[in-house]
């Protein structure tokens, strides 16, 4: 697949806070009660020696410790008492009992307005709080006795916009979730505001501000009424850009990724959309896009695009080994911005036990277009497998077009030359195939290398034709889809499931260049069997390949530690003689267990594989180590 040599690349690299406002007492402490009483004073140290901490003094030198339990009474609403447990310190630090009453005393009493602030929160104006410690009993109870009142309703809701005449559209309070008779919680008031400010930013106001509304408890009626402080500034539209930090990237790159044009109305969409296209790049580690205030009373805003580089190039190297292939590995070089533009150029070397390939990649990112791109690649190759031997070089070019995150669609136009020892047909070739690569891919998963969650379909459809014997002819169609779903939280389990499809149609299996038919078995194939040898064998043990495939897979991932998992994986699949798969042949099944060590670059992956229905030339199990799940 395109994709697959972006993926190795890849693999190589590599208590709640109460917030609310009200207008509340400040007890103050005289100095007297900032020294300590008696009971807390301690024996100096000896002259002449420095004061030693306390974990450190000797045991009789310790101050004594007051345990203490601490609870909150009163005929509350399950919600409001943890709230009210929640910001009392001395709920919390029960297991830091102070050295004295009269510290325990101090804790305490700091907790009465922490709880009548909590209170008020949630619409309770009218409430009290006491404080009891009952000293005698053992361990010391602290008990905060608390009578709520009754709840404050929301009464008038009001939007100041000040003397300047708009078109702005002002929400209804309903909208702002201030609904009269509604509770007066001061978390929904701050709420409101926020979402008032979205809402007139929204309209192309981006200057718009809010200052602290103007709000009146009425204890009599036991409503709160609320008067929102909007200044909206004028409609402000996009005018001149400044883009700053740019160091090798061209700025023509960057303005062609900006999601507006001069004289739009600005709005907050706008600039977060821009800032994920230059983001999308990665070119940039750091993306701001700040309008600012115009000069005289303008209303094209200038805005102001703060940028810093990422390093452009990347060296990789990934390993591998697999009892079928032996040890292998790939290097690569990596250029991001080739040209100022944002044009990648990739060389990457990839060798094994059974062959190795030299390939280069380019491409040119908005192309005519945005989220279209060129690509063009070229490879040398030479494969020694159980089937077939062959030394090739490609090249192709195309287009390759987002249409929306996660789908991608590509078309090309290829040539390859090829030559080919076939195990069963002997010298063949050479092959000048010139082929029409079509392609898309849809990646709706969570994580590259290690997803819980989504999916990932691949549809590959490709018409040959050789120009060296234009009697050769056929069509070679795949597709394939992943899917993750998440069945536990604590500890993470994780089933994978894959299923693949393929069929050659337009010519004899025997015509079909032996390279590029279909095999199955390896390690990222049916786990368990050996590479391409999932399928029909020749008299010698050798696979022969076929012109259709199956193949399915389920996988069980769970996380042992932060670092360590296991897997247990059932694969199954064949190549098939005809087009579409023969059910009347054997499909190979695999089964096995691996672990995975979750690094910084991935997960490292160690598999184990068994074949189930076993025959004489396979062996008796297969390892496979590498980088990156096994699908």
């Amino acid at each position: 697949m395109p994709e697959a040599g972006a993926r190795r690349r890849a693999a190589a690299l590599a208590g709640a806070a109460v917030v609310g406002w009200s207008v509340v007492g400040i007890a103050q402490i005289s100095d007297d009660d900032d020294r300590p009483a008696v009971e807390d004073q301690v024996p100096p140290a000896a002259a002449g020696e420095p004061p030693r901490p306390e974990a450190e003094r000797p045991e009789a030198e310790r101050p004594p410790e007051v345990p203490y339990r601490a609870r909150i009474e009163g005929d509350l609403e399950a919600p409001l008492r943890e709230l009210l447990e929640q910001v009392s310190e001395s709920r919390r630090m029960t297991d830091q009992p102070p050295s004295s009453l009269a510290r325990l005393q101090r804790r305490a009493e700091g907790d009465l307005a922490r709880l009548r602030e909590a209170l008020r929160s949630r619409g309770y104006y009218d409430s009290t709080v006491g404080l009891r410690i009952e000293r005698e009993a053992a361990p010391v109870e602290v008990i905060f006795e608390v009578e709520p009142g009754p709840l404050y309703t929301f009464g008038e809701v009001a939007i100041d916009t000040g003397p300047e005449p708009t078109d702005l559209r002002l929400p209804e309070p309903p909208a702002l979730g201030v609904t009269p008779g509604e509770p007066a919680a001061a978390r929904a008031v701050l709420d409101a505001q926020q979402r008032l400010l979205e809402r007139v930013k929204a309209q192309g106001f981006v200057l718009a501000e809010t200052t602290s509304p103007r709000v009146i408890v009425d204890h009599d009626r036991r409503t709160m009424d609320v008067t929102f402080n909007l200044r909206p500034g004028p409609h402000a539209r996009f005018g001149p850009v400044v883009v700053e930090g740019l160091e090798t990237v061209e700025q023509a790159r960057v303005d062609r990724r900006l999601a507006w044009e001069t004289g739009e109305l600005i709005t907050p969409e706008k600039i977060e959309e821009a800032r994920r296209r230059l983001v999308e790049t990665g070119l940039f580690r750091r993306v701001e896009i700040t309008p600012e205030a115009p000069e005289g009373g303008a209303t094209e805003v200038p805005v102001r695009v703060r940028l810093t580089e990422r390093k452009h190039r990347s060296v990789g190297l990934g390993v591998r080994y697999r009892t079928d292939e032996g040890p292998g590995g790939n290097v690569f070089l990596e250029h991001r911005n080739l040209f100022g533009r944002g044009e990648t150029g990739t060389v990457e070397l990839d060798g094994s036990g059974i062959g190795f390939s030299l390939s280069g990649s380019f491409k040119k990112p908005d192309f005519y277009r945005l989220n279209q791109a060129f690509i063009a690649d070229t490879e040398f190759r030479y494969d020694d497998t159980d089937a077939f031997e062959s030394t090739s070089a490609s090249a192709s070019a195309g287009i390759e077009r987002e249409f929306r995150a996660g789908l991608v669609g590509r078309a090309a136009l290829a040539f390859r030359y090829v030559k080919i020892q076939d195990v069963e047909e002997g010298d063949e070739g050479p092959f000048g195939l010139l082929s029409l690569p079509l392609g898309l891919t849809w990646d709706t998963s969570d994580d590259l290398f290690d997803p819980t969650e989504g999916g990932r379909l691949f549809v590959e459809e490709e018409p040959f034709v050789d120009v060296l014997d234009p009697g050769l002819t056929f069509n070679k169609a795949l597709i394939g889809y992943s899917h993750y779903v998440k069945l536990v939280d604590q500890p993470r389990l994780i089933f994978a499931a894959r299923a693949a499809f393929g069929s050659i149609v337009g010519a004899d299996r025997a015509d079909v260049p032996a390279d590029e038919r279909f095999y199955a078995g390896g390690g990222g194939s049916v786990r368990g069997f050996g590479f391409q040898k999932a399928g029909e064998l020749d008299e010698d043990g050798d696979p022969v390949g076929g012109r259709s495939l199956l193949e399915l897979a389920g996988e069980f991932r769970i996380n042992l530690t932060e670092t360590i998992g296991a897997v247990a994986f059932v694969d199954s699949g064949a190549a098939f003689e005809a087009p579409l798969p023969d059910f009347s042949e054997d499909l190979r099944f695999g089964a096995g267990a691996g672990l995975r060590y979750f690094s910084p670059i991935g997960p490292l992956r160690l598999d184990v594989g068994v074949p189930i229905n076993r025959r004489d030339e396979d062996d008796a199990f297969q390892i496979y180590l590498s980088i990156g799940q096994a699908f």
